[in-house]
This record gives structure tokens, C-alpha cells and sequence, in this order.
């Protein structure tokens, strides 16, 4: 405002306030003002109200510098965080996220900071799923932009997953590792995580432990806890986890099942069998001895009598295929 237009509504003010002060409304206690009547009177009010207009700018400046203001971001400039805390989704979950966004909104905004070497460009801090939906649906994302160090961003990403309890054992697990691999102290990994020391200690253990392949051929396992997976680590030791189960997870039955389902997989392939001293007898409903049944831990051997049952081993032998597959069927 200029200070011939100020002087002017300090002096219209003065004019309409010099005759005398209206009375209050009935009910209503008078506004408190710096000064009284008159000329004095109106320069105290048009001072407050500049005061007020500049407390509401700052306020609102505030507001923008601590990032609690939503802007829409384009997509295309806004990059992942600097430590993935997900195990890729699937595509069915990806698409159901993309039609309730198609549908309701986007209605959480997403945290970004400003890219600390790329200008004009964003960090996610979390929201990933709902940025990478947000770009298919080709709309713009509604974020909230704050400055942040490395360790601001990591433990404001860990702690809004730890809060919604979306995240499962295992990617919290990867999740420490990745953090401390990247030379984070584990106070500022215990404090994303939201977890004490005993706890990081075992999510780091079993992260570590547990090849980083198996874990991603099996995925996040949102139903598996801590002590399943600590399970699985034992089952691991001493064992070349990837060779030995390399036909398991390589085939398709096994990547048509769920997460946890091939959890599960993966533990009874690599549980012990029980040790027979001597092999056993299978009998057919008529009462013959028709083969003999070794198991080993290694291998299970069929033995047909073939002068109780001639031609049934040729008969078994062909049917091979069919049984392999019908088996794969039933561990699907």
C-alpha cells in the first residue's frame, strides 16, 4: 500500500471516528483497541490491521516453508526415494489402487522433498503406490513438499508405513538392511522402523541371513510373521538355499501362488523328512506285496514285485508325466 492511499484510510478513519465512539452492540463486549478516540484512535485500529494482515502472511508463509501446504506435482518430476521400503506389487494390486483413485480421488496426499542435486524435481518420501497410480491415470499429485536431510526422509517414510502397519516382516527386514548397508546408525534405523534394538537386531539377522533372491522369488508374505521367517532361517543353515531350490521356485506352479502360499512352499521343500531304518511294504487291496518303498532324505525308491504284479512297473513308468503333473496341480 502506498503511503498517500495509507495516509488517506487513516484519515477516513479519523473522520468517521471524530464525532464520538458508537456504542457497543447489546450482548457484545467492546474490541479492544492501542488507543482511544479520534485521530489517535483510528491510526491505533488501521495499525492493527496491518498487524493482523502481516501475521496472517507470515502465518501463511509458515505454513508453505513447513510443507503442510498440498500442491499438485506432474508426475513425471517426482522421483522414488532414496531406500525403497516395498517389495514390488502386483499387478492386480496396482490396478485396483489405479481404479479407486479413477474413482474417488486422490485422498491422502503424498510426502515429497525437493531433489537435493536435480532442481525442479521431488524425492517421495512415501506414497509410492499412489504416484505411480497417480502417473498411469496421467493426473497430477497431491503432495506435500518439505525440506528434509537423508535421515529426516527415512525415518518420516518408515514411520508413516510403521503407522498404517502396511508393511510386512520381511520388507521391514530388507528394509533395515538397505538403511544400514547405506551407512545409517541404527538409532536412525530403530527410529523409521519404530522398533527397539532387540527387534532391529533380528530384522537385520533374518535379512541378511535369507538370500536376497529367495526372499524376492517369494515376495512380501503379508500374513508371515517374525517367527516364521526366523524358522525359515534355520531351515537355511548349512544348505545352498538357491541350488537346492532352484527347480522349485523356477517353476510355474509355484509362481502362480500367492506370497504366503509359496512361503509355505519353500519351508516344507526344505524340511526334514523322517528317517526310516527300513523300507516298507505297500500292499494292494487283494492282499499282494505288490513293491517295496525306501525313503531316504535324499531320494524315495519304488520297488515293484514283478512276479506278484508283472508289467505294473512298465505301467507306473509310463504314467510318470501324468502323475508329475497332477502333482503340480496339487501343490498349486
Amino acid at each position: 500500500m502506498g503511503r498517500k492511499n495509507l495516509l488517506s484510510d487513516l484519515l477516513s478513519d479519523a473522520t468517521q471516528a471524530a464525532p464520538s465512539a458508537l456504542p457497543a452492540e447489546e450482548g457484545r463486549a467492546p474490541q479492544p483497541t492501542l488507543g482511544g478516540r479520534g485521530v489517535v484512535g483510528a491510526v491505533s485500529r488501521s495499525l492493527e490491521r496491518l498487524s493482523a494482515e502481516s501475521e496472517a502472511a507470515k502465518a501463511l508463509a509458515d505454513r508453505f516453508a513447513n510443507g503442510e501446504t498440498v500442491l499438485e506435482i506432474d508426475p513425471s518430476l517426482i522421483d522414488a526415494s532414496i531406500v525403497p521400503d516395498r517389495m514390488p506389487g502386483t499387478d492386480d494390486e496396482h490396478e485396483a489402487l489405479v481404479q479407486s483413485i479413477s474413482a474417488n480421488g486422490q485422498l491422502v496426499p503424498v510426502l515429497l522433498r525437493p531433489h537435493p542435486s536435480q532442481p525442479a524435481r521431488y524425492q517421495t518420501a512415501y506414497g509410492h503406490r499412489r504416484v505411480r497410480a497417480l502417473k498411469a491415470l496421467g493426473r497430477p499429485v497431491r503432495a506435500v513438499i518439505r525440506k528434509m536431510t537423508d535421515e529426516e526422509l527415512v525415518v518420516a517414510q518408515g514411520k508413516e508405513n510403521g503407522e498404517r502397519k502396511d508393511l510386512s516382516f520381511i520388507e521391514r527386514a530388507i528394509y533395515a538392511v538397505t538403511l544400514e548397508d547405506r551407512e545409517f546408525k541404527r538409532d536412525t534405523i530403530g527410529s523409521a522402523l519404530s522398533v527397539d534394538k532387540t527387534e532391529l537386531s533380528r530384522l537385520i539377522s533374518v535379512g541378511r541371513a535369507i538370500p536376497r533372491a529367495l526372499i524376492e522369488a517369494i515376495g512380501p508374505a503379508p500374513k508371515t510373521g517374525r517367527r516364521r521367517w526366523m524358522e525359515l532361517e534355520s531351515l537355511l543353515q548349512g544348505r545352498d538355499a538357491i541350488g537346492d531350490l532352484a527347480p522349485l521356485i523356477s517353476s510355474q506352479a509355484f509362481r502362480s501362488k500367492d506370497s504366503d502360499a509359496r512361503f509355505l512352499a519353500v519351508c516344507a521343500a526344505l524340511a526334514p523328512r523322517p528317517q526310516r531304518t527300513e523300507p516298507e511294504s505297500w500292499t494292494s487291496a487283494d492282499g499282494k506285496a505288490v513293491a517295496l518303498i525306501d525313503r531316504k532324505t535324499e531320494k524315495t525308491t519304488l520297488a515293484v514285485n514283478e512276479k506278484v504284479a508283472p508289467g505294473f512297473g512298465e505301467f507306473v513308468v509310463g504314467r510318470l508325466g501324468e502323475l508329475y503333473v497332477e502333482y503340480l496341480k496339487g501343490t498349486a
